[in-house]
């Protein structure tokens, strides 16, 4: 009840004053940015409606809140459809139904969906009489941002007031959703919660293999970690003395014993690079849970294309693409199995015969395939140039899947 309360509110008059003063946004991840900055849900919906002149409403249904903007712009019958369409918990898609036409996209936090955000498919009056519909830019963006907006804002408003875990649950959450642009903000937040990031932090995060909760009794003070949900703990490490990685090192022994997969990032120095910290840790924990990754094996490799993912995702979209993107193509179209067989051979170091064994397969076949293997993609698995193109061109794969699982946790808009 108490994140209820603290949202009570939302679509108050005083929203209404926060989205008066609103700047409209020139681009969508700016709705995120101002939301961090401390927009209200009016605001949020007020910007999405002026950049693509249709209105706009959200509706938390997990809060019992609803705001939109222009005001008056959804008739109460439509305004009532809506509601309790969100009531549904609706997964992404495009509501048509005999009381509202209506693009939309749901809000989420974590894997729990709390509400939609929803557009007018044609322009209603005050009277609810349809206008003319107004060519436009794609709503997908602009609401898809809406919507991780308004994660970030009620992250924000149900962590005020709130007890401490429930505050370093928000702050971590928020994180996870949007790199903060006012990293002095950031870093007061921070020291309210009691943890000074000033001079960086290592990003930690685990899971426990069946999803169950874990007790935080006993976890060291000396790092901000919390519950973030789907069975998984999120924690930062301040870089403010000289234990630090012994302090990481500390946590993932106790997580480790409390048969946790645990994982942390490469210390980030400075609190700019904070938010590249929790995106490490948890880009990696996902690789840690795909048995397929394996890991641990090529653990530094794996960091170093991490590494270019923060930096320059386009990177790894191209090596993707020139590497085993058609091996994935053929195998779609023709029910193949052509990069499963090269991702095996590869882990057997090559071996045809350990690679048949491993798959239960003829050698024949192996070869067989991997003559493919090379017809396909161009590069030879059986030459070190194009094994080892091959082998980054996978690992770049893994780890854009890792990014999507990790962005679907949270709502982060599309880029």
């Amino acid at each position: 009840m108490a994140r209820a309360r603290a949202l009570e509110h939302s679509g108050s008059e005083g929203d209404v004053r926060g989205a008066a003063t609103a700047a409209p946004r020139s681009n969508p991840l700016g709705l995120v940015e101002a939301a961090v900055a401390g927009d209200d849900l009016q605001a949020i919906a007020r910007s999405a409606a002026v950049a693509l002149d249709r209105p706009v409403a959200i509706a938390l249904s997990t809060y019992g809140t609803w705001a939109e903007w222009p005001e008056g712009s959804f008739p109460a019958e439509t305004a009532a459809a809506i509601k309790a369409h969100a009531s549904t918990l609706p997964d992404e898609g495009k509501a048509d139904g005999p009381a509202f036409d209506a693009d939309l996209v749901p809000v989420r936090l974590g894997h729990e969906t709390v509400g939609i955000v929803v557009s007018l498919a044609s322009h209603h009056g005050n009277d609810g009489g349809p206008g003319s519909a107004s060519p436009g830019p794609d709503p997908r963006p602009w609401l898809e941002a809406a919507a991780a907006a308004a994660a970030v804002t009620t992250l924000m408003q149900t962590s005020a007031g709130n007890d401490t875990e429930s505050s370093r649950r928000a702050f971590l959450q928020m994180l996870q959703l949007q790199s903060p642009t006012d990293v002095e903000d950031m870093l007061a937040r921070a020291r309210r919660l009691g943890y000074d990031f000033s001079g960086g932090a290592i990003g930690l995060c685990a899971t426990l293999p069946n999803g169950d909760q874990f007790q935080l009794n006993g976890i060291s003070q000396r790092a901000l970690i919390a519950d973030v949900g789907d069975g998984r703990l999120l924690g930062l490490i301040p870089l403010d003395g000289d234990d630090a990685e012994a302090t990481a090192s500390e946590l993932m022994d106790q997580l480790s014993a409390a048969e946790m997969n645990v994982i942390a990032s490469s210390p980030r120095r400075g609190p700019a690079g904070i938010p590249e910290a929790v995106q490490e840790a948890t880009v990696l924990l996902e690789l840690l849970d795909d048995s397929r990754a394996l890991l641990s094996s090529q653990e530094e490799t794996y960091r170093l294309l991490v590494g270019v993912l923060i930096r320059n995702p386009e990177e790894l979209f191209q090596l993707r693409a020139t590497t085993i993107a058609e091996l994935d193509a053929y195998d779609a179209a023709h029910d193949t199995d052509l990069l499963a067989t090269l991702e095996t051979f590869l882990a057997h170091h090559g071996s045809t015969t350990d690679t048949a064994e491993a798959m239960s397969l003829h050698r024949h076949t192996v070869g067989y395939r991997l003559a493919r293997v090379q017809e396909v993609s161009g590069l030879s698995p059986y030459e070190s140039e194009g094994r080892e193109r091959l082998s980054l061109g996978i690992k770049a794969n893994r780890i854009l899947l890792a990014e999507k699982r990790r962005s679907g946790r949270g709502s982060s808009p599309a880029t």
